[in-house]
């Protein structure tokens, strides 16, 4: 589609890069007509935390600059994206959306936001976050709610959730998030837009606040599984400078498409078993159809248990293993200044904290042990489905359901990548999400599928 007929903002990476290439549309225009779009409905909103806008206008420039000389550096060069606020952005502040982090400046780049950078990307800002990224409502005391662009009042998931919003209300092209039990998927359920954790350790976290270095993923939210192709040929790359970061031995290394939009001979896996989830039925519906689709694109559709998974404990066992960890990434700033963080936080944080030894260490053994798990169940199927979230999002002023990340934090500790896309609506017309599953480094599998999906749901 001619970007001449659209407004800048409703253009996707790919589309905007497109539009540059043809010269229908410069960078600086296109960062000038989202920063516009950010200063005129953000602060209904409140994904942004901080706007870069000088920052980003001289990058802009530079981007066009290049074009005009024949030195573009890709595909993403000119892009306007914006970035979870627990992700350093040389000579911004990283807050992580904790108080005693505010004005907290970052030395230097995250590794890979310096991929990024490279690439020629525009960075729009920082982005709104539940506190420290313990959490999946976005409901953040020091820094306010940042709501769903669907429904005011009510939550973009989380803890990604700026991400999720920024992307869904055209306030940026695409979006980094962090992912530790699901971070990056719920929000892309939630808000209606596509997010991928990869493989564990395949995006270096380097620079990045930690929550847990042993679960914790740097993902990305855009508005197709092509735009984040794209990020994710940028984003992937062997970090020797971080302990977590994996060299690919398997697996396609490249993510972009174009993507078939066939999966003839494809074995999937629907996930079975999910009564202690108590799914709303709106999601058990579009799942339902979810799975017809992916069958009519040719893919052999089996059931698969997770045999030995029991949901809501294991993912319990993950957040007791989080709040431990996230003991020893804050205990300092606790020390010196405990009022700097929410009592909220301070409670799951003291808790972890205070656990012996023995429970860490079976917490532990059984987060590792999912692996084998996912991996039985990958041997029956080399994609497996099920629903990102047993819900839509929900109000502030609800209670948080204790499902949220009961779907989406098996994918965490299997250390396997995972993909939310839209399959349309649930019970009280908000966007509800299908996730899919594949084995280590495949990636790729997992996003040529959900391709394939996108395609033929076309929500």
């Amino acid at each position: 589609m001619n970007a001449q007929l659209r407004l800048p903002h409703e253009l996707g990476v790919i589309e905007l890069a497109a539009a540059f290439e043809r010269g229908e549309l410069t960078s600086r225009q296109a960062t000038e007509a989202y920063l516009a779009r950010i200063d005129k409905q953000d602060a209904a909103l409140n994904a942004y935390l901080h706007v870069t806008a000088h920052a980003a206008l001289d990058a802009a420039t530079a981007s066009d600059a290049r074009r005009a000389a024949g030195q573009v550096l890709g595909p993403l060069d000119g892009v306007p994206i914006a970035i979870k606020d627990n992700i350093d952005v040389a000579g911004v502040p990283t807050t992580a959306g904790i108080a005693v982090r505010r004005g907290r400046l970052a030395h230097g780049d995250a590794f890979v936001v310096e991929r990024l950078k490279k690439a020629g990307v525009v960075i729009l800002g920082k982005l709104n976050m539940h506190e420290a990224a313990l959490g999946a409502t976005n409901a953040n005391e020091a820094f306010g709610n940042c709501h769903n662009p669907h429904r005011h009042g009510y939550t973009p998931g989380g803890s990604s959730g700026g991400s999720g919003a920024a992307v869904a209300a055209g306030l940026c092209a695409a979006a980094l998030g962090t992912d530790t039990l699901g971070s990056v998927r719920i929000p892309a359920s939630y808000c209606g837009v596509v997010g991928i954790k990869p493989t564990f350790g395949l995006v270096s976290t380097r620079g990045t606040v930690p929550l847990s270095w042993t679960l914790d993923h740097v993902g990305a939210l855009a508005r197709n599984v092509a735009d984040l192709g794209l990020l994710l040929d940028v984003m992937a790359g062997f970090d020797s400078e971080s302990p977590e970061s994996r060299p690919r031995t398997t697996g396609e290394t490249r993510y972009a498409g174009p993507y078939s939009q066939r999966l003839d001979g494809l074995v999937i896996g629907r996930i079975v078993g999910l009564d202690a989830v108590s799914l709303q039925p709106g999601v058990v519906a579009a799942f339902d159809r979810a799975v017809e689709t992916l069958r009519t694109l040719g893919a052999t559709i089996i059931d698969v248990r997770l045999e030995g998974y029991d949901f809501t404990p294991l993912r319990l066992q993950a957040l007791l293993a989080i709040e431990a960890e996230c003991a020893v990434v804050h205990g300092d700033d606790l020390a010196a200044d405990p009022d700097g963080f929410s009592e909220t936080f301070r409670t799951f944080v003291g808790w972890g904290a205070r656990q012996p030894a023995h429970k860490l260490a079976t917490a532990y053994r059984a987060v590792a042990d999912v692996q084998l798990v996912v991996r039985r169940a990958l041997a029956q199927a080399p994609v497996l489905a099920l629903p990102t979230a047993p819900h839509e999002a929900f109000a502030f002023a609800d209670p948080v359901p204790h499902v949220q990340a009961d779907l989406t934090s098996i994918a965490n500790m299997a250390r396997v990548p995972a993909i939310s896309v839209p399959m349309g609506r649930g019970d009280t017309g908000l966007p509800v999400g299908l996730q899919l599953l594949a084995g280590e480094f495949q990636d790729a599998l997992v996003m040529r599928v959900a391709a394939a999906y996108e395609a033929a749901a076309a929500f």
